[in-house]
């Protein structure tokens, strides 16, 4: 590449960050987004633990879905308004005859804008779920302690708290989120946790037999909506449903932590 495209390359970079930081600010966080999401498919009924219960697999895979379309309709209106400007602040100064050629002369800077905006989705519908997740698994009342650092790790929490973790280590549950696993599991599961169990709720169709029977050597349970149980996991011992996380192991374990004083 001449070294005069390579500066024209840098220079648009750092435009096209420029660009995208301007976009971000104009959409709410996933936190924001999932909490309207949740707001708009409970209304009333964020109160009804047996609701939310029995209910929490199609909870969780009806409301991410709306919280991702609503990142997804933010996303497109923030977006569409910066490279609009970006596209008239070319035609503007006379540099560019047409939309065409202002897109063909800001080609670099399109380019670095489209790949953090397609990073950026996937890290904020990550976010989305682990906060529908967080959100749901927050208005049950089950206590815990949100993000502890364990070790090297740092799962979205543990049950019922770290002060009884670090007293009683295999008594606990630790939880946390993940919309896609593959092999980013390894990243929240070290050497050092000693917990029970470590739970990964995720929306993950396609984990295979071999990832699946390491995480179990790993004593790694993946906890997804029923109907993805049913339809892709259904031997599968170490992948439940959400209802039988709740039913298995932490009402069972609530019933243990009380009678042993940890709660």
């Amino acid at each position: 590449m001449p070294s005069d495209l390579v500066n024209q390359f840098k220079a648009e970079s750092l435009s096209a960050r420029k660009l995208f930081s301007n976009a971000k600010k104009m959409i709410p966080s996933a936190t924001d987004i999932a909490a309207a999401a949740i707001s708009q498919a409970l209304s009333d009924r964020l109160t009804d633990r047996e609701y939310l219960k029995s209910n929490f697999s199609d909870l969780v895979s009806d409301i991410q879905i709306a919280a991702y379309n609503a990142y997804l309709s933010h996303e497109r209106k923030a977006c569409g308004e910066v490279l609009g400007q970006l596209i008239d602040e070319q035609l503007q100064a006379g540099v560019s005859a047409s939309v065409k050629h202002a897109v063909t002369d800001r080609f670099f800077t399109l380019d670095r804008f489209f790949l953090s905006l397609t990073q950026s989705r996937r890290v904020r519908a990550g976010k989305a779920f682990e906060a529908v997740v967080t959100a749901l698994f927050d208005a049950l009342g089950y206590p815990h302690t949100p993000q502890p650092v364990i070790g090297e790790s740092q799962p979205d929490y543990v049950l019922p708290s770290i002060e009884h973790y670090e007293n009683f280590s295999t008594d606990c549950l630790i939880f946390t989120c993940k919309r896609t696993l593959r092999e980013r599991w390894r990243q929240v599961v070290t050497e050092g946790m000693a917990g029970q169990a470590f739970f990964l709720a995720t929306i993950d169709e396609g984990l295979s037999k071999p990832e699946l029977k390491r995480m179990q050597l790993r004593n790694v349970i993946v906890v997804v909506p029923k109907a993805i149980k049913d339809r892709h996991y259904s031997n599968t011992l170490n992948v439940i449903g959400f209802e039988a996380f709740f039913e298995h192991h932490l009402d069972p374990a609530m019933a243990r932590w009380t009678a042993n004083g940890a709660i």
